[in-house]
């Protein structure tokens, strides 16, 4: 959490009249949020996760599919921790219809979010998905 406060300090320094780390052509306000949110959800801490990535996901560009399916998982995995399955469910289902496009990070975030919704798997949206 400290790193990520110094991320957003660094990012808020950024100005037009100075010379910007090389970082910067991919950071954001927004990337930062989801680099907060994933920290939440990897602590098991989904009442703050959720929030944050249902924000920027709500914004999010729908042409960067391998990225959004990414950060999908993380708002699955966060609805289960929540004890949401529906939602995670309905998540999942979103990031399964973006497809791997042949990403080895994308296909392991998918095992990942399927494994954790085996514990739901008496939820009917929850079969539902895992049977299709």
């Amino acid at each position: 959490m400290t790193a990520l406060g110094e991320a957003a300090e660094a990012l808020a320094e950024d100005s037009a009249g100075t010379e910007s780390p090389t970082y910067l052509y991919w950071m954001d306000a927004g990337e930062l949020q989801v680099m907060e949110a994933r920290v939440y959800t990897e602590l098991h801490r989904p009442l703050r996760a959720v929030p944050l990535l249902a924000d920027v996901l709500g914004r999010y560009d729908a042409s960067h599919a391998r990225e959004l399916a990414l950060y999908l998982s993380w708002l699955a995995v966060a609805y289960a921790d929540a004890n949401e399955p529906e939602a995670a469910a309905q998540t999942a289902g979103r990031m399964l219809a973006l497809g791997q496009s042949g990403s080895e990070r994308t296909a392991e975030r998918t095992r990942i979010v399927l494994d954790r919704l085996r514990a739901f798997r008496d939820v009917p949206e929850v079969a539902e998905l895992l049977a299709s």
